[in-house]
């Protein structure tokens, strides 16, 4: 046989292996039918009703109408299911992401439930998904074939040339920027997503675009724009907010340097700014905090929230190990740089809230570090340890928030007839004390209801699948390979550079 027969037999061959290994590690990655969700609920009997900053009544009997509220009525018995359980309404997360990386089958289903499991009946997903897939997701949820939140979405991110994130969106001018706005509002987007590399008339043509399609511009104020002229609807992690960037660089963690001048002149400009165009802000304090923690991963990836997290993203994607993880690339330096920072920010949430501008609940799940539903409940702690009352914190994450993603109307009780059926129900009162968070004992979701076991049992399924040996063998392995593989080639061209 000649050499280059035998050689193309031997490639041939490891083709079909390597074939056939992608296909068993495909059929071991999909989960068994996920449960559909339940039917909806009638009534909850003997309540007490809490609407966090606005109202409390005891003993109450709230009917559901379907998907919405019915009526609200005296309770009929003082023993019923849910007597003394205090009803809020449901959470709202409004930045979030599905698994972008080497998402696969069960990832959207599995981050659907975290969220539910955790109180959050309202999530936006800000970027990195196709209008068109979540189109899919919701209407899965909306049918209660699967158990979930409403969800709403920006579609692609929408960046500057040479984006940040490869396969988002792209423009080089206001004309570009326009007619793809135009391109996503008619996919049936809820909102726009802007980010750093759009140049001062890119990004102003998108917002006056957005606003012309009824919808929202909300994202990063790009690198380049001052705050004041992005003016965005909603600016997300704060960008923007520290003044502006000197000779700081501009990628991960050092776009967090600028923090470290922040100064009360600077704050009071801000403020103004946001009161006179009516900004509000996400600030996503948790998805800073949790960064350095990927430093110590064998503490970090052992905690209840990092064994949360599907296993390939956990030890292997996202890895403090291996993995695209910042905690890993980061320097002393840069850690202690990252705690202030930090420090500054959560003040300046504080400050924002105590002039009366504008504050949503987010968290940037599924970022590294940030785990769904988990996320969001340390944001709210963040919040109150900023000096944030507990009522005020979850008045903006069950009554501002929702109500800024059309959940709501917010002209009304969230407890009046018509208002959306989504609820969480706790064992203690979180607008008392934010660790009362923990005692959650049911969730409504459009009128389904969820009791805590059913909820546990649910997630119980989904952490055997990615906990299994097969998964590990099939899924995870390889993908720690080639989470190892990538992060020395990024690390190797970086070395280059600085060379």
């Amino acid at each position: 046989m000649r050499a280059v027969d035998f050689i193309a037999k031997v490639l041939g061959g490891a083709m079909l292996l390597a074939s056939l290994l992608a296909v068993c590690a495909w059929w071991v990655a999909t989960p068994d039918a996920i449960d559909p969700a339940p039917s909806r609920v009638g009534e909850l009997d003997g309540v007490v009703l809490v609407e966090p900053g606005v109202s409390r009544r005891e003993a109450q009997r709230l009917v559901l109408d379907g998907g919405r509220v019915g009526a609200v009525r005296p309770a009929r018995s003082a023993t019923s299911e849910f007597s003394g359980l205090f009803l809020l309404p449901g959470l709202a997360d409004t930045h979030l992401h599905m698994p972008m990386m080497f998402s696969l089958p069960g990832d959207q289903e599995y981050t659907a439930l975290l969220l539910l499991a955790h109180g959050v009946t309202s999530a936006r997903l800000l970027g990195g998904t196709s209008a068109a897939e979540v189109a899919s997701l919701r209407a899965r949820i909306d049918r209660g074939e699967i158990p979930g939140p409403r969800i709403s979405t920006c579609g692609l991110i929408i960046d500057g040339q040479d984006p940040v994130i490869p396969g988002q969106a792209s423009v080089a001018n206001a004309q570009q920027a326009r007619e793809l706005v135009d391109r996503l509002a008619d996919e049936g987007v809820d909102c726009i997503k802007a980010y750093d590399k759009l140049s001062l008339e890119s990004v102003v043509a998108l917002r006056e675009a957005a606003h012309a399609r009824g919808l929202p511009a909300v994202g990063h104020t790009p690198q380049d724009v001052a705050l004041e002229d992005a003016r965005l609807d909603d600016t997300q992690h704060l960008r923007g907010v520290h003044p502006p960037f000197l000779d700081e660089g501009r990628v991960y963690p050092e776009y967090l340097r600028p923090w470290l001048r922040m100064d009360e002149a600077r704050l009071q400009h801000v403020i103004e700014v946001s009161r006179e165009h009516g900004m509000a802000y996400t600030p996503t304090l948790v998805a800073v905090e949790s960064m350095p923690r990927a430093r110590d991963w064998a503490t970090w990836s052992a905690s209840a929230t990092m064994q949360a997290w599907p296993s390939h993203l956990r030890e292997a994607i996202f890895s403090g190990e291996i993995g695209l993880n910042p905690g890993r690339f980061m320097s002393d330096e840069q850690a202690e740089m990252l705690r202030k920072a930090f420090a500054t920010m959560q003040r300046t949430t504080r400050a924002l809230h105590d002039a009366g501008v504008r504050l949503h609940t987010g968290t940037d799940a599924n970022a590294p570090n940030v785990v769904p539903g988990f996320s969001l409940h340390r944001e709210l702690s963040l919040w109150v340890d900023a000096g944030i009352p507990a009522e005020a914190t979850l008045a903006a994450a069950t009554l501002r928030s929702p109500e800024t993603l059309g959940r709501v109307d917010p002209d009304r009780s969230a407890f009046d007839p018509g208002q959306p059926a989504d609820f969480a129900l706790f064992a203690e009162d979180p607008t008392r004390d934010i660790a009362a968070l923990s005692s959650l004992v049911a969730v409504v979701a459009d009128g389904r209801l969820y009791r805590r076991a059913e909820l546990d049992a649910r997630l119980a399924r989904h952490a055997a699948h990615y906990e299994s040996a097969s998964y590990r063998a099939f899924v995870v392995a390889p993908l720690r390979l080639l989470a190892g593989g990538v992060t020395l080639a990024m690390q190797l061209r970086a070395d280059d550079r600085d060379e």
